[in-house]
């Protein structure tokens, strides 16, 4: 390598500090995102549980249905199924971004070299 040129430590640290600060910043969302994907899971936990406590119940009156039981059953049906389509997005932002962070830890090391 040659000698040193002016101001190129400089130039060398600049774009590493910009991808230091992407990485911070996609570390911060992924985090934030697994929160959400807990938050959502646990919501979905819980409605399930209180379906099965709920059919179980039902099952030992051996009665019919009511219309508005009807209702409230398919409407946490219609929960978990949106609360599950949220967990797959959020999967999917994950996997973005956690390639982008591949992508951007690479260009650090190639870089640093």
């Amino acid at each position: 390598m040659g000698p040193k040129i002016p101001g190129m430590d400089r130039l060398r640290s600049s774009p590493s500090n910009k991808i230091e600060e992407e990485l911070m910043s996609i570390h911060a969302e992924i985090d934030m995102v697994n929160k959400k994907i807990d938050e959502t899971s646990n919501r979905i936990q819980k409605l399930e549980a209180d379906h099965v406590h709920l059919a179980t119940r039902l099952d030992k009156m051996d009665t019919g249905l009511t219309n508005e039981a009807k209702v409230l059953f398919d409407s946490i049906n219609e929960m978990g199924k949106q609360n599950s389509n949220e967990i797959d997005i959020l999967k999917r932002v994950v996997d973005v971004a956690q390639r982008r962070l591949i992508i951007l830890e690479a260009d650090m090391k190639e870089l640093g070299k």
